[in-house]
């Protein structure tokens, strides 16, 4: 049995023996508790490279959540620049992927004083270890209404970012090019068009036809996964491709009425992998490996709110069908609204009440659910280290182990987000390993060593 150890968060994993009930799935038993609570609807919530969980609330804050403690230090009260209605509010959050070098928090949310005036902008903070600060607006003006207004944002490989929008509750704004409305969207960091977008360098758009998508999840590999909001028929689970249409408001789910065959064929509508009727309202997605965890392992997973559920998707070998679609956690912490995981390949769910607005404030939750940790009653000295040096590196560093391992097997790259950005074999001990055109950034190298395997962060500049 491997041994998961990720070397300064080994005694908090310990600390969670004492979690305060437990939830079984399938035959693996999580233990469960409550990390933090009077939460004022917290819609996005990422693990960050401090190690703290970043979090953004509807009414206009972002704040950062110590794992061990469960205390929430506000670094944003952004209210009075809010306007929050049903779904609109502060939304979508991402970290640069170089923060130790350029810490910087880009920020989606809702404008104005009234539906008849609301707008969206995606905007860029700056954090200078105390408070987010030099707000800059990277785009603005675009549509957003009390509801229908997405929006996850979504770090590319080549550093540029991805962002959806609803159609703020006009319809054929979906359609319309000109319009930001319905989309994927795609900008550098400061806000202007990459050159190569799918429509030309003057088009943000990436891809058109979306209702409301309020998930977004990139593979290792690149590709992108999305969760989409229908009427009161048929949610989406689809995959993203640039330059793609998706159909609505002329095509609500699959291609299979005579006026939808046509749009689909004259418009390259692609369809969706499923298609839920009637509606569950999902949210945010991960893609999950851990073989500890052999129910949720290599498989999507999908906050529920409507249906107050956790769903596991599972596709097949070339991810272009769903072979099997469970559901989980049913009615347990009420509506689901996002989830991100730890390092220790634990689960945070962050809850959303059990009704469809927010008419009770501060009453929502983040849920830690952990997995067994088969490193639970050991020394943390029974475990080798992982030595990394250089650290800060140029991207050329190497790796020892503390029980005086000599080769390693298998060397893997992870960013931030779990990504597999490198990966070697056979390494000698000192010998040095060199990340080609690899980012700034903060990384974590991966090894395994007498049957456990060990992390070790690595910064490169």
């Amino acid at each position: 049995m491997k041994i998961f150890y990720y070397s300064c968060l080994f005694l908090f994993s310990l600390g969670l023996a004492n979690a305060q009930s437990q939830v079984t799935i399938g035959s693996t038993t999580l233990q469960v508790d409550t990390l933090a609570s009077g939460l004022d609807i917290p819609w996005e919530i990422l693990w960050g490279p401090d190690d703290y969980i970043w979090m953004t609330e509807r009414r206009g804050r972002v704040s950062r959540v110590n794992p061990e403690t469960g205390q929430v230090t506000v670094i944003l009260n952004h209210q009075s620049a809010v306007w929050q209605s049903s779904e609109s509010g502060m939304l979508g959050m991402a970290l640069h992927p170089d923060f130790a070098n350029s810490p910087y928090v880009y920020i989606a949310y809702t404008y104005g004083t009234s539906s008849s005036n609301a707008k969206e902008k995606i905007v860029r903070f700056e954090y200078n270890g105390t408070n987010l600060i030099n707000e800059t607006i990277l785009l603005d003006n675009i549509p957003a209404n009390s509801t229908h207004i997405g929006c996850r944002i979504l770090f590319m490989p080549d550093g540029t970012l991805l962002f959806t929008t609803g159609d703020a509750q006009n319809q054929p704004s979906s359609q319309n090019m000109n319009s930001f409305a319905g989309k994927v969207l795609r900008m550098n960091q400061d806000g202007t068009i990459p050159v190569d977008n799918p429509y030309g360098p003057d088009s943000y758009v990436y891809a058109s036809g979306f209702r409301n998508t309020q998930g977004m999840v990139m593979l290792d590999n690149g590709r992108i996964f999305l969760s989409e909001h229908g009427p009161n028929t048929d949610d989406e689970f689809m995959e993203l491709i640039p330059g793609r249409n998706y159909g609505w408001p002329n095509v609500h789910g699959f291609c299979n009425t005579t006026a939808e065959i046509q749009f689909c064929a004259d418009s390259n509508v692609v369809e969706p992998l499923i298609a839920w009727t009637p509606t569950i309202a999902p949210s945010d997605l991960i893609f999950y490996e851990n073989p500890f965890f052999p129910e949720w392992d290599g498989k999507f997973l999908m906050t529920v709110l409507k249906d107050r559920f956790l769903m596991a998707i599972e596709m097949n070998e070339d991810m272009d069908e769903v072979v099997a679609q469970t559901q989980y956690l049913n009615n347990m912490y009420g509506r689901l609204r996002d989830i991100c995981v730890g390092p220790n390949k634990e689960f945070y769910l962050a809850t959303n009440g059990q009704f469809w607005s927010n008419s009770s404030p501060n009453t929502h939750t983040i849920v830690r659910l952990t997995p067994p940790f088969s490193g639970v009653g050991l020394d943390a000295s029974e475990l080798p280290k992982l030595l990394v040096f250089p650290n800060p590196s140029n991207g050329t560093f190497k790796i020892a182990a503390s029980n005086g391992n000599a080769v390693f097997n298998r060397v893997v790259v992870r960013d931030l987000s779990g990504r597999v950005v490198a990966s070697f074999e056979n390494i000698a001990a000192n010998a040095e390993i060199q990340l080609n055109n690899t980012p700034a950034g903060v990384y974590f190298v991966e090894v395994e060593v007498n049957g456990a395997i060990i992390m070790e962060r690595l910064v490169i500049q």
